[in-house]
């Protein structure tokens, strides 16, 4: 639904920085959620890691079982709320872009280009991620499921056999 109301330049300004801000607020939620359930995720592997061994000389291992689980839990969680919080970010960056005055190219054109992976020409400089279309979004996507497949193989390895 889309407003009659046109905003002035100074008004369009205004509303670009706070949709600049919003972006800002929800990289970093999704940054200090990531590190959140990272450090959840590293105790709990750490703890089975350090006591990896008796998995197997152990047969009662209902606690690394049971730990397992909840790393399982964790980690969908984890996939789950980040899932939902990169798309609030991608919301967010589209709405800077929509906001975005003309000429600025904060978030249109050299910004988008460069996010896609492809290298960027400033004042004879050339400059590119350096991982292709490989994007930080995708590889904090991936954390979570490494960790679930660890407690999925923990899980298997630890479950109480009769």
């Amino acid at each position: 639904m889309k407003s009659r109301y046109k905003p002035n330049k100074r008004e369009e300004k205004e509303i670009y920085e706070k949709a600049h801000s919003t972006v800002l607020n929800e990289t970093h939620t999704l940054w200090h959620l990531s590190q959140v359930f990272l450090v959840a995720n590293t105790f709990l592997a750490g703890f089975i890691g350090t006591n990896f061994n008796e998995i197997n000389t152990n047969s009662n291992n209902v606690g690394f079982f049971l730990i397992s689980i909840i790393g399982f839990i964790v980690s969908v969680l984890w996939l789950l709320s980040y899932s939902r919080i990169s798309n609030y970010y991608k919301f967010r960056i589209a709405q800077a872009k929509q906001r975005e005055p003309e000429g600025w190219m904060l978030y249109k054109e050299d910004a988008y280009f460069f996010s896609e992976g492809i290298k960027i020409q400033i004042d004879d400089r050339s400059y590119g991620l350096g991982i292709g279309k490989l994007s930080n979004l995708w590889i904090l996507n991936l954390l979570p499921v490494v960790f679930i497949i660890f407690y999925c193989i923990v899980g298997y390895m630890s479950f109480p056999r009769a």
